[in-house]
């Protein structure tokens, strides 16, 4: 007995690998997209995990740079009229000197008792770098002198 197919069983085995064949270049693309599209997907991911990395430690440096500019107070104007006012001069020049270290420049505000500093790098980005393959983010802080026991503030 032979296992030989009849002809409407053979034409339609024939149709369904046939179909099969025609199907395999769609998957095919279907498979590179989704490649294309992951590569995308992580690429974002890691240039920004890298980014909020950098800006989070530029924030940090922006933020001592400003608690050294407060620690100069100008102790003459202090004793004599009781109000908090920061030496300029030595203010910039300990905020800057801490930036410094860092290889950056900063931007220093005082006014009266306050100190604002503002920093900005590039910062490369790996995966996505279209263009330049850099991203210049900036950083600003603020803060305050108070001089003596301040209640529970």
């Amino acid at each position: 007995m032979s296992h030989r197919m009849s002809d409407p069983a053979r034409g339609l085995a024939r149709g369904l690998t046939r179909g099969l064949r025609a199907e395999s270049g769609v998957i095919s693309l279907f498979v590179a997209v989704l490649f294309v599209a992951f590569l995308l997907i992580a690429g974002v991911v890691i240039d920004s995990a890298e980014l909020r990395g950098q800006r989070r430690a530029l924030s940090d440096l922006a933020r001592q740079a400003a608690r050294a500019a407060v620690q100069e107070v100008d102790v003459n104007v202090y004793r004599l009229t009781g109000t908090v006012r920061l030496d300029t001069g030595a203010a910039v020049a300990a905020a800057r000197a801490v930036v410094a270290r860092s290889g950056l420049d900063a931007d220093v505000d005082i006014t009266g008792d306050r100190a604002s500093v503002s920093l900005s790098r590039p910062v490369g980005v790996r995966v996505l770098g279209l263009g330049s393959g850099h991203v210049q983010i900036g950083a600003s802080a603020e803060a305050r002198a108070i001089w003596g026991v301040s209640a529970g503030r």
